[in-house]
């Protein structure tokens, strides 16, 4: 049967939603990156600026993207063209380009993580294991990880072929509870260990007050906040296609900001207690950055730690399913755009599923291509956020919020919907910022990008993947046009 006549499910309750969208926003980043970055730049005060950057970038943006999919029931690059006009269809190519080319990396991280959790339920993760070794040796196995970024497709090709309330809606109900649940009984027992109040101090110490005024540190919670909320990736606005008419916008973004935020909290309440307690010297495990935090420091105290083979499989078990549920939503954006196009959801999902496995090989194959992929493509997240933004510009961001916000919000949030004035702004700030760092890393050279191994964090790298791929996709607009024209019809 054609996909161009099928009805479309919708989400079987605003449980099943709220979990889901949840589950969009709590990823990896959250699990690992926010700890470090909360540690490294003095814990409360990165805190308290990041509950700001949730109102100034988050929850705006976020809201901004369900506005998209509730009224047009278009995925991203169809939800521009109905939206705003024909002419602004490549804005949506622009923002699936970038989040499709996140995802093809990101399956390649959900793998690790999943090999993680099999290495904690196997029992390699025991006294004694020589925990820089073990990461050492699955990064440098292309097979390895390649295996178990096939398998992390797999499953959540086979969840999205499934369809809304029977695939991503019934797992996640399951996968985000079991997540919060574990980070609890983490956190309880990380803070219950000896020392730990020492890291809970470090982490949460007015003592650092004076870094409200590093510029870093805003820049920092900024960063933070756009990349583990999921705001300006097409992700919210993917999942609120398949939304009640009556679903309310404001109050669903700003619990799915808050909800991701808690995890990040969590996680952090786990993981810097726990090197305070385990290690004589924390300091060179902050600093160890993400992968280092965790398959190597973090992995090395559970295996020094009381009832550490049941506190690591606790553990990579919540980050596999952060990572899963963060998957799942991808996934369903690039689903999303050949539904959109006329496809059936069980052709759309192989097609997909098949597609961001090959093309995530060579980030499976290659830790330095998977790096540059993170560096280029992150960064253009940001301005994801801003073609999000130029969009509710063009309609009018008050007539955006009288037409499709208030009249089904239970709270009001017209102050906190203005705040999308500055995103353009901020977005300025952010990428000078980074702009400027990646030439201090190459002073002279910051505009090569060859070899990928000796300029894989340039600015260089950044434009010359840029250019032409957003030059392909602005030519591509008149064919965006003629093939996106089948949105979601609900039930």
């Amino acid at each position: 049967m054609s996909g161009k006549t099928e009805k479309t499910e919708q989400w079987g309750s605003r449980t099943g939603l709220i979990l889901s969208a949840i589950g969009m926003a709590v990823g990896t980043g959250n699990i690992w990156r926010f700890p470090r970055v909360a540690a490294a730049n003095g814990g409360g005060p990165f805190i308290v600026l990041c509950i700001l950057a949730l109102f100034l970038w988050g929850i705006p943006i976020l809201m901004a993207e369900a506005v998209l999919g509730k009224s047009t029931r278009f995925g991203v690059i169809g939800s521009f063209k109905k939206f705003i006009g024909e002419k602004y269809t490549w804005m949506g190519g622009i923002v699936a380009w970038i989040c499709l080319c996140v995802t093809f990396y990101y399956a390649v991280v959900v793998g690790y993580c999943l090999r993680y959790a099999v290495y904690a339920f196997t029992g390699v993760i025991k006294s004694g294991l020589d925990t820089e070794l073990l990461w050492t040796t699955f990064s440098n196995n292309p097979t390895d990880k390649m295996t178990f970024h096939i398998v992390a497709m797999i499953i959540c090709t086979l969840v999205i072929m499934k369809g809304i309330q029977t695939g991503i809606e019934r797992v996640n109900k399951i996968l985000i509870p079991t997540l919060f649940v574990l980070l609890v009984v983490l956190m309880l027992r990380a803070v219950t260990l000896p020392g730990a109040m020492a890291g809970l101090e470090y982490l949460f110490s007015p003592a650092n007050i004076k870094l409200f005024g590093s510029g870093k540190v805003w820049l920092e919670a900024f960063t933070q906040i756009a990349w583990s909320t999921g705001a300006g990736w097409g992700l919210m606005l993917t999942y609120f296609v398949y939304v009640k008419d009556e679903e309310d916008i404001a109050l669903n973004a700003t619990t799915v900001c808050f909800a991701d935020t808690s995890a990040g909290m969590l996680a952090a309440m786990v993981v810097i207690p726990t090197i305070f307690a385990l290690s004589p010297d924390p300091t060179p495990i902050l600093a160890a950055g993400n992968s280092g935090i965790t398959f190597i420091h973090l992995t090395k105290l559970f295996t020094t730690m009381p009832m550490g083979r049941a506190a690591a499989i606790m553990f990579f078990v919540a980050l596999s399913f952060a990572a899963l549920s963060s998957l799942l939503s991808m996934v369903e954006l690039g689903v999303r755009l050949l539904l959109d196009m006329g496809w059936t959801r069980t052709k759309a999902a192989i097609f997909a599923g098949v597609a961001i496995t090959l093309l995530g090989l060579p980030s499976s194959y290659s830790m330095v291509f998977q790096d540059n992929q993170d560096w280029v493509w992150g960064v253009g997240l940001l301005a994801s956020g801003v073609f999000i933004t130029i969009a509710m510009m063009k309609y009018g961001i008050g007539k955006v919020y009288d037409d499709h916000i208030a009249p089904t919000s239970n709270i009001n949030a017209r102050w906190m919907w203005n705040l999308l004035y500055g995103v353009p702004v901020i977005f300025v700030i952010l990428t000078s910022w980074w702009i400027w760092q990646a030439a201090t890393w190459y002073p002279g050279e910051w505009m090569k990008w060859l070899p990928m191994s000796q300029y894989a964090f340039s600015v260089g790298t950044i434009i010359y993947q840029w250019i032409p791929c957003f030059a392909v996709i602005i030519m591509l607009n008149n064919w965006f046009n003629k093939v996106m024209k089948y949105p979601a019809v609900l039930d």
